[in-house]
């Protein structure tokens, strides 16, 4: 903020960036074997933002690359963790909550492997609300998007994340 134009503002940004990465747990987190994942990702999205402004303000950078692959990393965190939430809405049978936490996720975060089951969250929400149109558009696009996962489509009911449950 003091020296907008300093030449090195670029690893500025980077190393914000880093900083925010990945945070390491506390000693009483790694004891208790708390998974980070299922926590609010705050320095994720701030380290995001940073190593976005690296990219697109400094495209040149001999940084932007490193931030360009960080990203992608945390474009997947940050999906992954939204279709978590949507399973905990779905656990609960919050179906319109489940099926907007998988269309944000859809939204946001296009490109990451998130992306399949968060249409496969849709498809299961939207049957489960009786919304046969728009279960049936999401599974057409589904099966355009993703020809060769099309037949574990069909086994939605059960609920892909409840693979342990037979019938």
């Amino acid at each position: 903020r003091e020296n907008p134009a300093d030449e090195r503002l670029d690893y500025a940004y980077y190393l914000r960036g880093l900083v925010d990465f990945e945070r390491t747990p506390w000693a009483l987190e790694r004891w208790l074997n708390v998974d980070l994942a299922e926590r609010v990702p705050q320095t994720a999205l701030d380290s995001f933002e940073s190593f976005r402004t690296v990219v697109e303000s400094f495209p040149q950078s001999r940084y932007a690359h490193d931030a360009q692959r960080r990203m992608v990393f945390l474009r997947n965190r940050l999906a992954d963790y939204e279709l978590r939430v949507a399973s905990h809405y779905m656990d609960r049978g919050a179906w319109v909550a489940a099926a907007q936490r998988a269309h944000q996720t859809i939204e946001r975060y296009d490109g990451a492997p998130a992306v399949v089951d968060a249409l496969r969250v849709m498809i299961h929400c939207y049957q489960r609300l009786g919304y046969a149109d728009l279960a049936s558009n999401t599974e057409q696009v589904f099966r355009e998007n993703f020809p060769d996962l099309s037949p574990q489509l069909r086994d939605s009911d059960r609920g892909w994340w409840k693979f342990w449950q037979t019938g």
